[in-house]
């Protein structure tokens, strides 16, 4: 390097060029450009994201509490002495509502919530904590599993208002509205319903398989009795069909009912639900209860072919 007089000069007539003067402002015009650009797209897709958020807000059904309810009940035939002698059921009306928490064993909406969402007596109708965990988990399986984020405040907007959304066949826009609306209405009805009345109304809603709905159904089809007197090794295997009634019905396919049973055991133990005392009792009734199952399907069969 030359640190000469003369070589300074030359630095200081180089630095000073019109040249260099030129090619300085270019890059400050470039880059105040490329920052305007970037500020542009930010406020169009904020723009863009309000606008979106207003027309799905726009479109959300306008719904009374009342409206939160499943609808569609069997018809129960009783003789003079009030004794149920038959049930006329039609397509989606095989329901026998339940008016009352006090007539639903605690174990049975222990379960649901143990399956189904854990957080449910800590969220306020939507599970922010587990929509950020399912979509890491989703990212890290490179998109191949998902996990499931809606809570049983949303599912029971699924089953009573929502009705429709088997008919997506996987349209992301739809279903993404869908949810976002699901999710609005959550926050609402949650200001509005207990815990207790969200989860009696979703026991009364949800699918259960064989064409029954509801717990009460579904108790007395599975074990021929009222829910409220399920063992604890009963409301297992009732809450393990909801997620996939077809696949996991008790009677057709026992093993994989099983499976998704000990799951719920597992988490109601996790959640101090049970006992360690309770939670051996239920493991060692599990080739039982299917028995149970089984053999009281054997006289519905009989009874309806005779």
């Amino acid at each position: 390097m030359n640190y000469g007089k003369r070589g300074v000069r030359a630095k200081q007539r180089a630095l000073n060029s019109k040249t260099t003067k030129l090619g300085r402002k270019l890059i400050l015009t470039l880059v105040k450009l490329a920052l305007a650009s970037v500020i542009g797209i930010v406020i169009c897709a904020v723009c863009a994201g309000l606008g979106a958020y207003k027309g799905i807000l726009a479109s959300t059904p306008q719904i009374h509490l009342s409206d939160v309810v499943a609808t569609g009940e069997a018809t129960i035939v009783y003789d003079c002495e009030g004794n149920e002698i038959d049930q006329y059921v039609s397509m989606n009306s095989n329901r026998i509502q339940i008016n009352s928490m006090d007539l639903i064993p605690k174990h049975l909406g222990d379960a649901f919530v143990a399956l189904e969402d854990k957080r449910f007596y800590k969220h306020n109708g939507v599970d922010f904590e587990g929509i950020v965990r399912s979509a890491v988990h989703f990212i890290q399986s490179m998109g191949k599993t998902k996990e499931g984020a809606s809570t049983i405040t949303q599912q029971l907007l699924k089953n009573t208002i929502f009705t429709t959304w088997t008919e997506e066949n996987g349209n992301m826009i739809k279903m993404f509205k869908r949810k976002f609306q699901e999710q609005y209405l959550a926050l609402a009805i949650s200001e509005r319903f207990t815990k207790e009345e969200v989860l009696l109304r979703y026991m009364n809603a949800i699918n259960l398989g064989q064409n029954t709905l509801g717990v009460e159904s579904a108790s007395q089809r599975y074990f021929g009795k009222s829910c409220s007197d399920l063992t604890l090794s009963e409301c297992a295997v009732i809450a393990s069909i909801t997620q996939n009634p077809t696949g996991l019905d008790p009677i057709r396919f026992p093993e994989s009912n099983a499976k998704r049973r000990l799951d719920c055991l597992n988490n109601m133990l996790e959640l101090e639900f049970i006992t360690d005392a309770e939670y051996e009792e239920a493991i060692a009734d599990t080739e039982a209860v299917y028995n149970r199952i089984e053999l009281h399907d054997l006289d519905v069969q009989t009874a309806v072919n005779t």
